[in-house]
């Protein structure tokens, strides 16, 4: 990658834990203008750059930020994008984004600039446009991350990618943990054909190179074989597996004129959020649904003996955390805002772009809530079974 790309990347590593909508767009300008720079020094003689100067514009959701414009000696370079800049500023906004919206396709940008601009842009513009945006990922995938996490959460969403001239629906692999501060932070993304549990063996380990050490929970839906995928990874750890899943995964096989009954039902079997509950009073109320609808329905398959720890796991914590870790519900939230950005795009030109336009979706949402807000509650956080 050449130096001008490189140093911009550079700039941005120190930033990469607090990526915003208005960061990612000064940061988007920046590099194009400095790319432009570079392109025109290239093509003049007796000129070269002369560092920058600041100038600041207004933001959807600041009154004003300062970009660094670059210049030269002689004085005579003025950057096309300085023009967009001038331009309203949800255009800048919209501009930025788009570049992500679209896929990052070089095709794709180059009609988006001609849309703004009225002129071509350059391929080589946009290639190296697109590898700054990939090292910004990449320069995240070795940063360190916190030794303990009390809760990790993981999930799979479904997303239509290019792969070897073949366009298929991939599992995009999600996975955030809740640190010791109660923050909430991304700890890994990565994409496979398909979802597996030997696959989320492959996440685990290169989240542990990162530096986590001790993790009280992991939880996930009811994946076979996650359970051991993750006491190989991190010996000690508890599981959960999603109680929400499970309760959905019934009600498929349910007529529909019985439906709302067996979810009544269902409900009641996974309200243990007390502390007078515990395992022996659920796994007797699950007994009891099973014999209720035995005639009906041959439930007894969806609660295996050897799964009813992980199923019933959060009881082992205290009530105030049990409705935030029974479930996956809130990474769920996560991937409806990262189908929304994709909605509009029927598919991405290759797994890598894919993953550097869901970065950039999650590392912004992480700015504006999970990072800005504690979830307080996890003060609370203990397990009241083994200490």
């Amino acid at each position: 990658m050449n130096n001008t790309i490189k140093t911009c990347v550079e700039n941005l590593r120190s930033s990469l834990n607090n990526i915003s909508i208005d960061n990612f767009v000064v940061d988007t300008l920046e590099v194009l203008m400095q790319i432009e720079r570079k392109e025109y020094l290239s093509n003049i003689r007796n000129d070269k750059g002369n560092g920058f100067y600041s100038r600041s514009f207004k933001t959807l959701t600041r009154n004003s930020m300062i970009i660094d414009v670059p210049r030269t000696r002689a004085g005579n370079f003025k950057p096309e994008l300085l023009e967009l800049v001038k331009i309203n500023q949800e255009q800048v906004d919209h501009f930025c984004l788009s570049l992500y919206r679209k896929g990052m396709t070089s095709r794709d940008i180059e009609d988006l600039m001609h849309s703004f601009f009225g002129e071509n842009i350059s391929h080589s513009k946009v290639s190296y446009l697109a590898k700054a945006f990939n090292e910004i990922r990449l320069s995240w995938l070795n940063t360190p991350l916190e030794k303990r996490y009390l809760v990790i959460f993981c999930d799979c969403t479904f997303i239509t990618v290019r792969r070897h001239n073949r366009y298929a629906s991939e599992a995009v692999y999600l996975c955030y943990g809740v640190r010791e501060d109660k923050r909430r932070e991304l700890l890994a993304i990565d994409i496979n054909p398909t979802e597996s549990a030997s696959f989320w063996e492959d996440v685990f380990n290169n989240i542990k190179k990162r530096g986590v050490k001790d993790v009280d929970l992991v939880v996930s839906d009811g994946l076979s074989g996650m359970k051991d995928t993750i006491l190989r990874s991190f010996r000690d750890t508890l599981h959960q597996s999603c109680a929400v899943h499970k309760m959905r995964n019934i009600l498929k096989r349910v007529s529909p004129k019985e439906k709302e009954e067996v979810s009544s039902d269902l409900k009641e079997v996974f309200n243990n959020f007390d502390i007078t509950s515990t395992k022996k009073l659920a796994i007797s109320k699950c007994n009891k649904f099973i014999g209720k609808w035995i005639k009906k329905y041959d439930f007894k398959r969806y609660f295996k003996e050897d799964e009813m720890d992980s199923l019933f796991r959060y009881i082992d914590f205290v009530p105030e955390v049990r409705r935030m870790i029974y479930t996956t519900n809130s990474i769920e939230n996560l991937n409806r805002i990262i189908k929304k950005g994709t909605k509009n795009k029927l598919s991405f030109e290759n797994p890598e772009r894919l993953l550097d336009y869901v970065f950039m979706i999650i590392k912004d949402f992480e700015d504006r809530n999970w990072m800005k807000y504690p979830v307080h509650d996890f003060k609370h956080f203990r397990n009241i079974r083994h200490n």
